[in-house]
Formats: C-alpha cells, sequence, structure tokens
C-alpha cells in the first residue's frame, strides 16, 4: 500500500461514518461511499471484505 492511500482511506473512513449517522442519500454521500469502496479495493483488505460478504450473501440466500 503507498503512503498516500492511508491518508485517504482514513478520511474517506471518516466522512463515510459522519454521512451515515447524518443519514440520508444524497448524491455526494454515494460519491464519497464509492470512493472510499474503490480505495479499500486497492489495499490488502479486499480480499477479506470479498470473503466477508460473499459469505453474508450466502447466508442471507440459503434462508430464504
Amino acid at each position: 500500500m503507498d503512503a498516500l492511500h492511508l491518508p485517504v482511506i482514513l478520511i474517506l473512513i471518516v466522512a463515510v461514518f459522519f454521512l451515515l449517522r447524518k443519514g440520508g442519500g444524497k448524491l455526494s454521500h454515494i460519491a464519497v461511499g464509492a470512493a472510499f469502496g474503490f480505495y479499500l479495493a486497492g489495499t490488502s483488505a479486499a480480499s477479506a471484505v470479498s470473503s466477508t460478504l460473499d459469505s453474508a450473501v450466502t447466508a442471507i440466500s440459503s434462508l430464504m
């Protein structure tokens, strides 16, 4: 991970947290969330996030 990615990711985490607390689905909120997702995809955490989401989707689909 580049040295630049960590501060950007931390800023986006804080921004997403506060935007989710504020509520609403404004375009700016969606853009910040998408930017966070793209930066997160470039990190080593991407595989863990992907496997967790796959497990959650499998569990939910087995309930239905």
